[in-house]
């Protein structure tokens, strides 16, 4: 496939681009605020423009987007920056009907573990498992075994973010008691650290009203110690949560991502790897951030497309 239009679509932004398996992006990307209740419209209209760039025809389409995707390439539960959802966007079957070309999706967590496996850390096949994991407003992920992009029975396989971590927790997410990304992801840092600010009376530069997860950074850099003790805790958590990843597909890489990852790598893996042998019961992998930044899902969405024209 020579000509790939491919989609990174979260809460916040809308990604497009011309790619090419062989050549990578052909030009620069594309950003534009999403439109979550008109999704399935704004997807259309950018692969209009896309198509119009190509001389003859695109051979398929990619996409990585927030929510859950069904085989079919409907997505569920697509969060707005409100915090409301869009309970289904039937991306897949618009295009294929509007355009009639193959089109793959997949949630962008989930797809940016082909991507790196692809084109980032394990595209020198050094690997034949790869696992990303992604830690932004909350904490998704997805493993590939010798190419092959794990899926699951109804295709949602990477919520990893939902492994339960705190058995007697108090924090949820999506229902889950003691989520993995009810204390370690964007929004659920500060929460966490808020139920320990409420717990324990210490002298700290951190405010209870409005600490966040880039407070929390923020103190630790200023070399609050009360905000160093909870980036361990938050570390060891994270351990226990890469660690159950580890165990349950004993990867050779691990890469992580997202904008907590990105914006505080030097010491979020620090802090997770003074802590994961104590979790592993596998060979420990490679840890790494991921070289492809950001735009580790658009490359996702074109090696999901590569795939889905080759098989």
């Amino acid at each position: 496939m020579d000509r790939i239009a491919v989609f990174g679509i979260g809460s916040t932004n809308f990604r497009s681009v011309l790619g090419s398996p062989s050549e990578g992006f052909l030009e620069e990307v594309t950003t534009e605020p999403t439109r979550p209740y008109e999704l399935e419209t704004q997807t259309l209209e950018a692969l209009e423009r896309l198509a119009a760039k190509v001389d003859g025809d695109l051979d398929g389409v990619g996409i990585a987007t927030a929510g859950l995707v069904d085989d079919a390439g409907t997505v569920f539960s697509f969060d707005t920056p409100g915090g409301e959802t869009v309970p289904q966007v039937r991306l897949g079957e618009r295009i294929e009907a509007s355009f009639g070309l193959p089109t793959a999706v997949a949630n962008d967590c989930t797809a940016s573990a082909l991507g790196e496996y692809a084109f980032g850390a394990g595209a020198d096949g050094d690997y034949r498992t790869v696992a990303h994991v992604t830690f932004g407003t909350g904490i998704g992920g997805g493993v590939v075994e010798d190419g092959h992009l794990l899926r699951g029975e109804h295709g949602h396989a990477g919520e990893v973010g939902l492994l339960p971590i705190v058995a007697d927790g108090d924090l949820e997410s999506c229902g889950v008691r003691g989520a993995w990304e009810a204390y370690c992801s964007g929004r659920g840092i500060g929460q966490y650290v808020r139920s320990l600010l409420a717990e324990e009376s210490r002298e700290t530069t951190l405010d209870y009203e409005t600490v966040t997860a880039e407070a929390v950074f923020e103190a630790v850099d200023a070399g609050d110690q009360v905000a160093e003790d909870y980036l361990d805790r938050i570390g060891r958590l994270n351990a226990a949560g890469l660690g159950g990843v580890c165990n349950a597909h004993d990867p050779g890489l691990v890469t992580v991502g997202g904008g907590v990852a990105l914006n505080n790598a030097e010491v979020l893996l620090e802090a997770i790897e003074a802590h994961l042998d104590d979790y592993l019961f596998v060979d420990r992998p490679a840890l790494e951030v991921t070289p492809l930044g950001d735009f580790i899902g658009l490359y996702g969405a074109l090696a999901l497309a590569d795939r889905n024209g080759r098989e």
